[in-house]
C-alpha cells in the first residue's frame, strides 16, 4: 500500500486568479531506500514488516 501525505495552500495571485501551491509532501517510499542503505552499512540486517490492524 502507498500513502502520500501533501498539504496545499491557495493563495490569489497578482494577476486576481486563484494559484494552488504544495507546501509539503511525504512519500514514505522515497524515505525507505536511504534508511535501508543506512541500516545495511551500519552491518545490521533489513526485513520488511508488514502491519495488518
Amino acid at each position: 500500500m502507498t500513502a502520500v501525505s501533501r498539504k496545499w495552500e491557495v493563495e490569489r495571485g497578482s494577476d486576481g486568479r486563484l494559484h494552488k501551491t504544495e507546501v509539503f509532501r511525504s512519500d514514505p517510499a522515497e524515505m525507505k531506500g536511504p534508511l535501508r542503505a543506512a541500516v545495511l552499512d551500519a552491518g545490521w540486517t533489513w526485513r520488511g514488516v508488514v502491519f495488518k490492524l
